[in-house]
């Protein structure tokens, strides 16, 4: 009995001495790597390698790049998206207004993008010849960038230059949406939305209907647009954009700015824009016949110019890169007399019109597929 009772207590000792040096190991392991840590932490910052601020242009590519939706599904009036600008220079379809900005290029999910980046704050606008393209029915797309640092804003200012007093501003926060500029209506996320990240705006007026989706939320509903009881806004002119900018690391930044307006007439576009691109007018591969199914759209100019007697116009066609330069500018000549042709039979006289062919000289697109092909072959009616 007693041999039993010394052979349980010498098994308890050495349970107990076991136990106890792998908890002093497990401490020592525990200290060791906290004080490694602390170590390579001293030696980071002696080397000056102590990581920087995540909102860098580093930090912003690594962040999610949601696409924007097919939102705008009638006549384009606008469009940029600055990846065909040169780095540095002020975008070249914009007019500066106050302050400083420059395109840039950005690295998103390991694909390169161009956005404008305001480097001071300022306003812009979309160059025409007539601030005078948004009308009662139109659609605003954006995408803008927030670093979560500080007092960050972008505004879409809704000019009236026929009544400047039902001009309307549209204010975009980190969270939400400010309309009008009034604290008071400001419309939040349901949820908290990461920075550093983009935002996607969409806004859509429609004879004096406002909505306004964020991060495809909508949060804007206004059934009567008004700034007083006595006035009713049902029109806009023309966009400005501006937007409140940090310097260093925290400038804003925009990639995308799209204006659509359904049924916009075409003579209203070509006044405003002083071209219109068709990209509904199709030919067969490598042939100037036109196809069947692009009467419609070439009927709308025949419907426009006689509307507009006094109007003249000159015929551009276009091509993509494939194929030799000499045989894209001679089919992209034979193109644009083709529709010159169409429109004569149709009553145009043919003083009124004139033709050129560019060939490949002008992308509008510099990618090199498909898609890019796609919008550089066409046709486009420039005002004379």
């Amino acid at each position: 009995m007693k041999t039993i009772k010394r052979i349980t207590l010498w098994a308890m000792t050495f349970i107990l001495l076991f136990a106890t040096h792998s908890y002093s190991q497990n401490i020592r392991g525990i200290i060791k790597k906290k004080t490694e840590k602390a170590i390579d932490k001293t030696i980071d910052k002696i080397d000056g390698k102590e990581k920087k601020d995540k909102d860098t242009e580093e930090a912003v590519a690594t962040q999610e790049h949601k696409p924007v939706s097919n939102f705008i599904n009638g006549n384009i009036v606008f469009s940029d998206d600055f990846n065909n600008e040169k780095h540095g220079e002020f975008p070249s379809k914009w007019t500066q207004m106050s302050g400083t900005m420059q395109n840039s290029q950005i690295v998103a999910q390991g694909k390169k993008e161009g956005v404008v980046q305001f480097v001071t704050s300022g306003r812009m606008k979309p160059s025409f010849k007539n601030d005078d393209y948004l009308g009662n029915s139109f659609k605003i797309e954006g995408q803008f960038y927030f670093h979560g640092k500080g007092n960050e804003a972008y505004t879409l200012n809704l000019m009236n230059t026929k009544d400047v007093y039902r001009a309307y501003q549209i204010t975009i926060r980190g969270d939400g949406i400010v309309p009008a500029g009034t604290s008071s209506q400001y419309a939040r996320m349901p949820y908290k939305s990461p920075f550093p990240g983009w935002r996607t705006v969409q806004l859509s007026f429609n004879k004096g209907v406002l909505k306004v989706l964020y991060n495809g939320y909508q949060l804007i509903n206004i059934p009567v647009l008004k700034k007083s009881e006595d006035k009713h806004i049902t029109e806009f002119t023309h966009l400005e954009v501006s937007a409140l900018s940090r310097s260093g690391n925290y400038g804003a930044m925009i990639n995308h700015i799209t204006i659509g307006h359904k049924g916009l007439p075409l003579y209203k576009k070509l006044v405003a824009e002083g071209r219109i691109v068709m990209h509904d007018i199709l030919f067969d591969t490598d042939s100037y016949f036109i196809k069947p199914s692009s009467y419609p759209a070439i009927d709308r100019i025949v419907t426009m110019l006689q509307d507009n007697p006094k109007v003249s116009i000159k015929i551009e066609g276009h091509t993509d890169a494939n194929g030799s330069k000499a045989s894209n500018k001679t089919l992209s000549e034979n193109r644009a007399k083709s529709v010159m042709y169409y429109l004569i039979n149709k009553g145009i006289a043919k003083n009124r019109l004139s033709t050129v062919g560019f060939g490949e000289e002008k992308p509008i697109d510099m990618a090199d597929n498909e898609e890019a092909w796609a919008k550089n072959r066409r046709v486009e009616i420039v005002k004379m």
